[in-house]
């Protein structure tokens, strides 16, 4: 390899062995890593959640719906919340129509002494981005959360949406059975 070797020219071509492979072996976690940041900051595709978090838990957002402090301090309420992104794709508004929808009516009188109610919530909207942390979310997400007066109870994440898109009725029935569940428990 001779001329302008730092070596003085005594250097041997390169042999495979494990300093090669540990050097592609290193590049290759360094290009994974990098494709990691990159995607996490870009957003994962938006119809790529299926995977369930765990069951309802004690929540503690910093979220009030809207009118939950208002003159009945212990008033029962419950908010179907679909939280999406700036960029949406047409299951992401099929999903906050039907979410919608199913809040509309089979809500329209309280169940159980519980007002329901809907609300659509962009998460990349800066007053907003705590509830990515509260409800742990990695993609658009429906998600059922419970009050007394403004104070947030349980709430359950119905991950099911994603694979109901296709059918209507089974998609406002899941939504509705789901918040009758969570609305149920103590």
């Amino acid at each position: 390899m001779g001329e302008g070797c730092a070596c003085g020219g005594k250097c041997e071509p390169d042999k495979k062995g494990p300093n090669k492979a540990l050097k592609y072996a290193l590049m290759a976690f360094v290009a994974l890593s990098v494709g990691a940041a990159v995607y996490k900051i870009a957003g994962a595709p938006c119809c790529a959640e299926k995977t369930p978090l765990a069951a309802p838990v004690e929540a503690v957002p910093p979220a009030t719906p809207a009118g939950a402090a208002s003159k009945k301090a212990a008033q029962k309420t419950a908010v179907v919340y679909y939280f999406y992104t700036d960029t949406r794709c047409s299951s992401c508004q099929t999903i906050e129509a039907y979410t919608k929808e199913a809040v509309e009516k089979n809500f329209k009188a309280d169940y159980k002494g519980w007002k329901v109610a809907f609300k659509g919530v962009n998460i990349d909207e800066e007053p907003n981005k705590h509830f990515v942390e509260a409800y742990w979310l990695n993609s658009k997400s429906v998600i059922v959360q419970k009050f007394s007066g403004d104070k947030p109870l349980k709430w359950g994440m119905l991950p099911k949406v994603w694979e109901l898109t296709g059918d209507k009725e089974a998609f406002v029935g899941y939504v509705t059975a789901e918040t009758h569940k969570l609305l149920d428990e103590k």
